[in-house]
């Protein structure tokens, strides 16, 4: 449990540190900012970011534009280029603060699940549900940066550090139960079933929103709870996926 404790720090402080959206040097970031020092350089700095936020959240992104969120602050064109180099860079600086708020509730549900006693079935239900809840309440980030991530290779980067440290987390969650898994290779298993989860997750809110005719009709709430159910079903064994699944 130690050493658990120990991994989750260590990859909450490489995610969140300010600034650092990739893996290369902080330095060579197109559009890296820096926080002010000072209190009304803060505010500025928050009155832009929740403007931006929320910009995203009602918006289409073809609609985000430096005026759109200086027309929500009432602040000046020279206050916002004081602050960011353009509009990535107040782009890279809301996925940055999107994840500090997120990635702590989720790492930290996780670990807490580790100290559970329960079936790899409720693990699955436990696990995947603490990733799935947290994401859609906050859906329009969690989509907005996910159509970004396409085009911008920073932001890009940034969403796969996040995603190996849920999928290492949940993978100790899982690994927990691993006498409990029937597939021939558990941990080939136990990939497979977070590449459903991501596979799911980006069809359901960058492809398949409401307005889709592939959406059907069917809440959200529908098709995660089956997926867990189906998880659950081929890690147990349950699904005749044959041996060469996944190869």
């Amino acid at each position: 449990m130690e050493a658990q404790d120990k991994r989750i720090n260590l990859l909450l402080r490489i995610l969140l540190s300010p600034g650092v959206l990739y893996t290369g040097p902080v330095d060579t970031i197109p559009g890296t900012y820096h926080e002010p020092s000072r209190r009304p350089g803060r505010e500025t700095l928050e009155r832009l970011l929740t403007a931006a936020e929320d910009q995203l959240k009602e918006e289409e992104l073809d609609l985000f534009t430096i005026e759109s969120v200086l027309k929500r602050t009432g602040l000046s064109v020279g206050a916002f280029y004081s602050r960011f180099p353009s509009k990535t860079a107040l782009l890279h600086a809301v996925q940055a603060r999107h994840h500090a708020r997120l990635e702590p509730k989720i790492l930290s549900a996780l670990e807490d699940q580790l100290r559970v006693q329960e079936s790899l079935t409720e693990a699955v239900e436990h696990g995947f549900g603490i990733l799935i809840d947290n994401v859609l309440e906050e859906r329009e980030l969690s989509r907005a940066f996910m159509m970004l991530s396409a085009f911008d290779p920073v932001m890009r980067a940034k969403g796969e550090q996040i995603n190996q440290a849920r999928r290492q987390a949940l993978e100790a969650v899982l690994q927990a139960h691993r006498d409990e898994i029937r597939h021939p290779d558990p941990d080939k298993a136990i990939d497979m079933a977070y590449a459903m989860h991501m596979s799911a997750m980006l069809g359901r809110l960058v492809f398949f929103g409401p307005t889709n005719v592939l959406h059907f009709g069917v809440s959200d709430q529908a098709v995660f709870a089956e997926l867990k159910r189906s998880i659950a079903a081929f890690l147990r064994g349950d699904l005749d996926c044959g041996a060469d699944a996944g190869a």
